[in-house]
């Protein structure tokens, strides 16, 4: 990219989509920590007693629910679609095999993604980014409108996809989940303690919750209808990559704000009424449908309305929300580490606060979380030029396989 392609300098858009990438990385730490302090497993009395009341426990699930649920990861997909026509874009102008490449860093992603489903959390992301994102090149031909009438109709696709799996009888998760709780008792768990279970000490007992997590997070995938939004997304990302590799995004100030006026216009009202039914995961059909409607039509919308939001704002508000590019920068190395981190505060193994602590509380702790973040991340990057387990993936991605002296990227 170079200084001609648009208003904006190519290091200003680099920043910008590393601190849009950041402050995606923050709400989903903020969704995310509910699953570690273990708030899932609590009854009504439980959370209640901990968010000082019901009318606490009512608006912490009614304002993440709303405001956050869905949005952040959204955005994420986004920038991994986009990313995606980037990277290829840059590796053609090498004169590089940039398809050949670009699957080969997302089988090192997906490595990466299984290892953390398996071994630390079984709410693991980048599992499926990898295998979507290997569809990818299978758009990349495809005209613009070609694109979004696909992601449209993706989007849309659970809301007749629930109602047809409930009138043959199916479980949306496809019987996984009951996989993952077989695997689980035979790895030596119990399920009449699995709301207590993670505050075992011992690791035997983590890693018999931890390797059977896997069928437990893809049956959740097909469940919560994931795979063709997390899709849909990603193809937006790739018709916003084309455009920014054109110089026609950032610098087209019209269409961000229609997008992000859209996006508000569509996405809070239908996000209220979703955060007021309660979101996902309800058993009854008429609750659990009306959710499935309401996520599929207001959830994108919100969150694509975030990103052009902060767009806009990054002239004005550069100098603050540059704070989030450090972070954005080392996003699998932070996204990881969070994981880690939850381990250490709330598991048995470690700390032990484990369905202890209530949510206005753990989000604190979240917000702190990202701040020291903030802070190793600008101190690290002032000495490297990559987070350290972005630096491993860059190294494996472009390893060199000689045959007869000669690079493999160059062949």
């Amino acid at each position: 990219m170079t200084k001609s392609e648009g208003a904006s300098s190519a290091g200003d858009r680099i920043d910008l989509l590393d601190a849009l990438r950041g402050f995606a990385l923050l709400g989903i730490l903020l969704v995310n920590i509910r699953a570690w302090s273990g708030w899932f497993m609590l009854s009504d009395i439980e959370r209640n007693a901990l968010a000082g009341g019901a009318d606490g426990t009512w608006w912490y699930n009614f304002l993440i629910v709303a405001l956050f649920e869905g949005k952040f990861y959204t955005i994420f997909s986004f920038l991994f679609g986009l990313g995606f026509a980037l990277q290829l874009s840059r590796l053609q102008k090498r004169g590089l095999e940039g398809v050949a490449i670009f699957r080969r860093r997302l089988l090192i992603l997906l490595g990466f993604g299984l290892l953390h489903m398996s071994l630390l959390w079984e709410g693991d992301i980048l599992a499926l980014y990898a295998l979507l994102g290997l569809l990818l090149p299978l758009f990349w031909n495809w005209s613009d409108r070609k694109l979004l009438t696909a992601a449209l109709l993706l989007i849309l696709l659970p809301i007749p996809g629930f109602a047809l799996l409930h009138a043959l009888g199916i479980k949306p998760d496809l019987g996984l989940m009951a996989v993952g709780d077989r695997l689980f008792i035979a790895l030596g768990g119990d399920l009449a303690q699995d709301k207590t279970w993670l505050l075992r000490e011992d690791w035997r007992s983590f890693f018999a919750w931890n390797l059977s997590g896997p069928p437990f997070r893809f049956g959740g995938f097909f469940e919560s209808w994931r795979i063709p939004k997390v899709l849909a997304i990603m193809l937006i990302g790739l018709w916003a990559g084309r455009r920014l590799v054109a110089g026609q995004l950032i610098a087209d100030r019209k269409l961000l704000t229609r997008v992000m006026l859209a996006g508000l216009a569509i996405g809070i009202p239908v996000n209220v009424v979703y955060g007021l039914v309660g979101g996902l995961g309800q058993e009854e059909f008429g609750r659990g449908f009306a959710a499935t409607v309401l996520y599929a039509i207001g959830v994108v919308p919100l969150g694509l309305a975030y990103a052009a939001g902060f767009a806009l704002l990054w002239r004005s508000g550069g100098a603050v929300l540059a704070q989030f590019a450090p972070p954005g920068r080392m996003a699998l190395t932070n996204y990881l580490a969070h994981s880690l981190v939850g381990i250490v505060i709330f598991y048995g193994v470690g700390l032990g606060f484990y369905r202890s602590i209530g949510p206005w509380a753990f989000s604190g702790i979240a917000l702190l979380i990202f701040a020291l973040q903030v802070i190793l991340s600008r101190l690290w990057l002032q000495r490297f030029a990559q987070g350290p387990l972005e630096a491993i993936w860059r190294r494996l991605t472009y390893a060199r396989r000689r045959r007869n002296d000669e690079p493999l990227a160059a062949r």
